[in-house]
């Protein structure tokens, strides 16, 4: 994105300022007028256009020139310094506007601020690819109640950073997980996942990191780990939280120089992995009891997404009940049918299990049923007897959540939408707010 074009009918200020751009490293066109311009467009990321020229005006040529090259920054230049041309150019969609005579430094300065913005441009427009693909893979899966999640996932993406995805069983941590990679610089490398608990624990060191032959009795070849599998790529660790502490040791050498040794081996071995872990328990608390160390909470916590129960995401209800319906559907090859009044008890019934006990519970449901509508009498009996949760006593976490909603939309309020003074109002950071914002799905 060093490719500059000038446009102007001073013929010797082109010659000074092309040969200065070009000793700074710059490749540089000129062109005298706007069919010149045209000729010469293609070869240039950021154009430097004179507004007064001899064949077409400044502000004509850009916005012709704009509606066919948007992905080109065009800096405008001028020898007037006139309010009402700079508004024109800017809604035009000019990057800037300079007043002549411009001094060297300043156009270098408007070409670094042009660079980062192309580059970043060009980032977004790699990331929307990628979601284009996402969206086609994992689109019917993404619910409304996650999709506020997505500018969070979206960030988290573009980073290798490790990521903390905590929530109740069965919220959808493992969707997530695979949705992180899937956007990722490293979709087209391997996603390992190990679920930590379900591993015995004598067994699960040499599932990451693998072993040598002779390593331990019944080590009759070298196998490699997890880790080594994953190399490039993205590692998903389950119930991170039930990793005894020699092993927490070992996995924080891996989270802190990426390199590690296999069973039996003194041999230290690089892995480039993106590391994922997944927990269903308060691992903050676990630190606080000395059960998991501190150190490697903060590592593999630098990124954090917190995923909200099904009973705080109502909405998603009717939409995974809609998704798992068709997909019984085609397994069964029967046209499975749910009345609105099934359909309101089971938006409102608790669902402890989460997406998890949804769909075993419309599987049962499906398996049970005589013909091809679902009753109330083919759910499990539990169902059918607890009150719906909308009168279920809030627990206190929830009820402290609703009072901590409630003080940021007033604040809010108070403060028109300024985030900065509503944070300062509530005592609390800004960033610490936006967090708390995006965790609510609090709009300002």
């Amino acid at each position: 994105m060093d490719k500059i074009l000038l446009v102007d009918d001073e013929e010797q200020l082109l010659k000074i300022v092309s040969i200065s751009l070009i000793k700074q490293g710059y490749v540089v066109s000129t062109a005298k007028n706007g069919e010149e311009a045209r000729n010469n467009v293609d070869q240039a990321d950021i154009i430097f256009l004179d507004i007064n020229m001899p064949d077409i005006s400044g502000l004509a040529l850009l916005e012709e020139l704009k509606g066919l090259y948007p992905n080109k920054v065009f800096i405008m230049m001028t020898a007037y310094d006139n309010v009402q041309n700079a508004v024109i150019a800017m809604k035009a969609g000019a990057f800037n506007y300079l007043v002549k005579p411009v001094k060297l430094e300043e156009i270098i300065i408007n070409i670094e601020r042009a660079n980062e913005y192309l580059a970043i441009k060009k980032e977004n427009e790699s990331l929307k690819e990628k979601l284009k693909f996402t969206e086609k893979e994992f689109g019917m899966y993404i619910s409304p109640g996650i999709k506020h999640l997505m500018p969070l996932i979206e960030k988290i993406a573009l980073t290798d950073a490790s990521v903390l995805l905590e929530g109740e069983t069965g919220v959808g941590k493992s969707m997530i997980a695979h949705l992180i990679h899937k956007i990722s610089n490293k979709k087209d490398k391997p996603f390992i996942q190990i679920n930590c608990a379900a591993i015995p624990e004598q067994l699960l060191e040499s599932e990451f990191f693998g072993y040598e032959k002779g390593a331990f009795t019944g080590a009759s070849s070298t196998t490699i780990g997890k880790f080594e599998s994953a190399d490039g790529g993205t590692i998903f660790l389950d119930e991170i939280g039930e990793i005894s502490p020699s092993l927490q040791a070992k996995l924080l050498q891996v989270t802190q120089d990426k390199s590690f040794m296999r069973l039996g081996s003194n041999t230290k071995r690089d892995v480039n992995v993106r590391i994922i872990t997944a927990t269903n328990k308060n691992l903050k608390e676990l630190v606080e009891q000395s059960i998991f160390r501190k150190d490697l909470y903060y590592r593999l916590n630098i990124l954090n997404i917190e995923i909200p129960p099904l009973r705080k995401r109502k909405d998603d209800i009717p939409f995974l009940v809609k998704l798992f319906l068709e997909k019984y559907r085609q397994q069964y090859g029967k046209p499975y049918t749910i009345s609105k009044s099934l359909l309101n008890k089971l938006t409102n019934y608790e669902w402890p299990g989460n997406v998890r006990e949804l769909e075993n519970a419309l599987e049962r449901a499906i398996v049970l049923c005589f013909g091809t509508e679902l009753s109330i009498n083919d759910f499990p009996i539990d169902m059918h007897s607890k009150k719906e949760t909308n009168i279920v006593t809030k627990t206190l976490t929830e009820k402290l959540e609703a009072i901590e909603i409630t003080m940021i939309k007033e604040a809010l309020i108070s403060s028109k939408g300024n985030a900065a003074k509503a944070a300062r109002s509530l005592g609390i950071s800004r960033q610490n707010l936006l967090y708390k914002m995006n965790k609510y799905n609090i709009e300002s």
